[in-house]
């Protein structure tokens, strides 16, 4: 399995100290500072601190070095980098999530439309709000649904601990060989409007995602409604030489 990059575990880490609020607009440490702390160069540095500037979570000016951007210069939204497995991981342990197992349900049109894919079966749901930083205002809500050949390992899920997708790796004994993201903006429908605490039709962020196994068959769905204020996508793109 390749390793993780070395600026990507800096930024993971950073970003968690950022969003939980270890340091004021102007009391980021300087490039200097962080090359001692972490044993790095300052390319790696720069690296990582490039990546949360694209967040949008730090802006850097010649002359006052890094500063962290406040909420408001940020659209008061959660930046997060969603660009790959472990950045979902990593978003689904700085975040906060109460889910429940509603039981079987068939797939909706809507989402089998989407995907291009049959609707119906016997699905199992998962319903649930994620929240950031501990504010009680939900950052997203969530359902998912797990193929019914994995019916049995569903049953084991516990919704308040890791993802749901790393749970069936290890009851199942399967592997999610790639996942796949649409996303679009839509208008907030009644019943996702008063999840989310935000007036009918309010612009959001959906990002549909399927979990795959090597063969290309989808174990599990899942569409997460995100409000407009509240989240930012993040991607990080590395330019071929």
């Amino acid at each position: 399995m390749a390793r993780t990059p070395r600026y990507k575990e800096l930024a993971d880490e950073l970003r968690a100290e950022i969003l939980a609020g270890a340091y004021s607009e102007d009391s980021f440490p300087t490039e200097s500072d962080l090359c001692k702390r972490y044993g790095v160069s300052r390319f790696t540095i720069r690296e990582a601190l490039r990546s949360l500037q694209t967040e949008g979570l730090i802006a850097r000016r010649r002359g006052s070095g890094t500063v962290i951007q406040p909420a408001v210069a940020r659209g008061g939204a959660l930046h997060q980098p969603l660009s790959n497995v472990g950045e979902i991981q990593q978003y689904a342990r700085d975040t906060q999530a109460k889910f429940e197992r509603l039981g079987e349900a068939p797939l909706p049109k809507a989402i089998a439309e989407q995907l291009g894919i049959l609707a119906g079966g016997r699905w199992t749901r998962f319903k649930g709000m994620r929240t950031s930083g501990g504010s009680s205002q939900p950052i997203a809500t969530t359902d998912a649904y797990v193929h019914e050949s994995l019916a049995d390992a569903a049953k084991q899920v516990a919704p308040d601990e890791e993802t749901i997708f790393k749970q069936l790796e290890r009851i199942a004994g399967i592997r999610i060989a790639t996942v796949t993201q649409d996303i679009q903006a839509v208008a907030a429908s009644s019943e996702v409007a008063r999840r989310l605490g935000v007036p009918k039709r309010s612009p959001c962020l959906l990002i549909l995602r399927c979990y795959k196994d090597a063969d290309g068959k989808i174990l599990e769905i899942s569409a997460n409604h995100h409000p407009g204020e509240r989240f930012a996508y993040s991607m990080h793109i590395e330019v071929d030489s």
